[in-house]
C-alpha cells in the first residue's frame, strides 16, 4: 500500500502566504489612513455607496444595499480599501522632484545667500543643479519662475515657492530663453 501524496508546502507556498497577507495589511492600513481622511462635513457614517461616489472617476465601485455595519462585517476592508486607494492615486499626480531642474540665482548683495536658499530646496527633496548670481537686472522679492508652456515647470515652482513663502510667476523676458527648469531668483530679506 501506498500513502497518498501529499501537496507541496514548503518554503515556496509559505513565502506566497505571507505575501498574501502582508498585502492585506498594507491594503488595510491605507484604507483605514483613507477612510480616517475624510472631511464631508456631514455627520452619516461612511458606507459603501458613499465610496462608490468617491470612486465614481472611472475606478471601480463597491455598492451594497445592506446596511452599514452588514457591508462591514461581511466584507473584508482590503476590498473597500482597494478601490479608495485607487480613486485617490487617479485623482492627485505625484510631482517627480526629481524630473525639474532647479537653479537658485542671487540677486542681492549678501554673500552666500543663492546656497543658503538651496540648502532649504533641496532639505524638500528637490535637487537643485546650479546656484550662482543673476546679475542681468534686479528683481524686486525673491521669485520662484516657470516657463509658461510646462505645467510640470509650473507646479514645481508653486510647491517651491510654497516652501520658501515666496510668489510663483511665469519667466520675465530676461530670463524666457534660459535652458528648461525652474529659476528662482533670491534677494535680500
Amino acid at each position: 500500500m501506498s500513502t497518498p501524496e501529499q501537496p507541496p508546502s514548503g518554503p515556496p507556498l509559505r513565502a506566497f502566504a505571507m505575501v498574501l497577507i502582508a498585502l492585506a495589511i498594507a491594503f488595510a492600513g491605507i484604507g483605514a489612513m483613507a477612510l480616517s481622511g475624510n472631511d464631508s462635513d456631514s455627520e452619516q457614517p461612511e458606507t459603501t455607496s458613499s465610496v462608490a461616489r468617491a470612486a465614481g472617476n472611472g475606478a471601480a465601485s463597491v455598492t451594497s444595499a445592506k446596511p452599514p455595519a452588514a457591508v462591514t462585517s461581511a466584507r473584508p476592508p482590503a476590498a473597500i480599501t482597494s478601490t479608495t486607494a485607487a480613486a485617490t492615486t487617479t485623482t492627485s499626480p505625484v510631482l517627480d522632484k526629481s524630473a525639474v531642474s532647479v537653479r537658485v540665482l542671487n540677486n542681492s548683495t549678501v554673500s552666500g545667500l543663492a546656497a543658503q536658499t538651496a540648502r532649504t530646496i533641496e532639505s524638500d527633496g528637490w535637487t537643485v543643479g546650479e546656484t550662482g548670481n543673476y546679475s542681468d537686472g534686479s528683481v524686486s522679492s525673491t521669485t520662484v519662475y516657470y516657463s509658461a508652456s510646462s505645467p510640470a515647470e509650473k507646479a514645481a515652482a508653486t510647491e517651491i515657492a510654497a516652501t520658501l513663502g515666496v510668489s510663483a510667476e511665469p519667466r520675465f523676458p530676461g530670463i524666457a530663453s534660459a535652458s528648461p527648469g525652474v529659476i528662482v531668483i533670491v534677494t535680500a530679506p
